[in-house]
């Protein structure tokens, strides 16, 4: 009986499934974007879907065939005369809710190929929404020899002390149930209905808080694909000329007289970066693992802080505020041993106004700063050695 009735089962579940994907792709909004951004991966949790081509965070993001974020495709094996860099990151180095063509990756290359023509530069954004220090410590240790960096950069953004869970190679089982999952989630439109469907069922009959989290971020998840053609048409995406401030008008600015110095006990990154909390040891042991991998000469490494100053709202200036004390700190623990360079001090230059989203999701203007304070960095400290190696 059961011979019979296990086959039966499968073929009638096979055909109730592709029904539903039928139902499904029939339905489909194009306003409510491509589905299968994300791919399962059973070390990292998830990456990026090679070949996706949709709408993320209300602009058009087209993920090329090696997995990142790309309008071109790449070979593995570098050409004759390439310096390649991978900057890796999370999602202020990916890009979220800006264009690709004003990514700060993808602007630090722009200014590389004009000021070393002769040179053929490759500026790959591995940069991933969702990850951080540990992550990206993995996908080096995956990426690295497949594609023979010249140089890699680190992107760091002060979520990025969160959740540097150890990560440990995950038995077949899992490996299995990653690489189908993986599968349904590039191919079928429905795919998320069932998770949905999972969550819901386990949460109703276990009440587990986690479940509700879970479908909370799978709802906004669903949102960040959405076509939302304003976003891209934005004023805020334009390169545009802005105003720029002197040394001397920096350093003669004052925010509110009155205000005193830094209240000490606002949760500012030195706090952070002096706890001695299982989280900060969890990131710590990422940033070190990265440092040896640059002193072993395995790769040339450095990081790049994406922070900025808070803004003086009523005189449309960024102010210090404790934000370059902050920022030293940090450069003295990422910097034992490891070039550094930071957008934090460069933002003081500017307006708020010009500069959409400095502190977090950078867009435009926002992220040339970053790109020209990453150029001007590996100009003065960095390249010129590797350049001359290779001639």
């Amino acid at each position: 009986m059961i011979v019979v009735a296990l086959p039966a089962m499968i073929v009638a579940t096979v055909v109730a499934m592709a029904a539903v994907e039928v139902w499904v792709r029939w339905r489909w909004d194009d306003r409510n974007g491509r589905p299968g951004f994300y791919v399962s991966d059973p070390l990292l949790g998830q990456r990026l879907s090679p070949g996706y081509d949709g709408w993320f965070a209300g602009v058009p993001v087209r993920i090329n065939s090696l997995g990142f974020r790309d309008t071109r495709e790449y070979t593995l094996d570098k050409p004759p005369g390439t310096f390649r860099i991978l900057v890796l990151g999370d999602s202020v180095t990916f890009g979220h809710g800006t264009l690709s063509e004003t990514t700060y990756p993808y602007l630090l290359e722009q200014r590389l190929r004009g000021w070393r023509p002769d040179v053929t530069w490759e500026v790959w954004n591995l940069g991933v929404p969702g990850y951080n220090t540990a992550t990206e410590l993995h996908q080096l240790r995956e990426w690295g020899p497949r594609a023979a960096p010249d140089l890699v950069v680190v992107g760091f953004y002060p979520n990025d002390f969160s959740a540097n869970d150890d990560i440990t190679e995950p038995t077949v089982f899992p490996r299995i149930r990653s690489r189908v999952q993986a599968v349904m989630q590039r191919h079928l439109y429905s795919y998320e209905i069932y998770k949905r469907a999972l969550l819901t069922l386990r949460w109703r009959l276990m009440t587990d808080a986690a479940d509700r989290r879970r479908l909370e971020s799978l709802r906004d998840d669903e949102q960040l694909l959405v076509r939302a053609e304003p976003a891209a048409s934005s004023p805020d995406q334009q390169l545009t000329d802005v105003d720029y401030f002197d040394d001397e008008a920096v350093n003669g600015f004052v925010c509110n007289p009155d205000a005193g110095p830094p209240d000490p006990h606002r949760d500012r990154l030195l706090t952070q970066l002096s706890a001695d909390s299982a989280e900060m040891t969890a990131w710590r042991r990422s940033v070190e693992a990265l440092q040896q991998l640059h002193r072993d000469g395995r790769y040339r490494l450095m990081f790049f802080i994406n922070m900025a100053p808070q803004p003086c709202v009523d005189k449309d200036r960024f102010h210090d505020n404790g934000a370059i004390e902050d920022d030293e700190a940090l450069q003295a623990v990422l910097g034992k041993g490891v070039p550094v360079a930071s957008s934090t001090r460069a933002y003081l230059h500017y307006r708020p106004s010009q500069m959409p989203g400095a502190a977090g999701h950078s867009v435009g203007n926002a992220n040339r700063v970053k790109a020209d304070v990453l150029f001007d960095f590996l100009r003065t400290h960095v390249l010129p050695p590797l350049l001359t190696n290779r001639s």
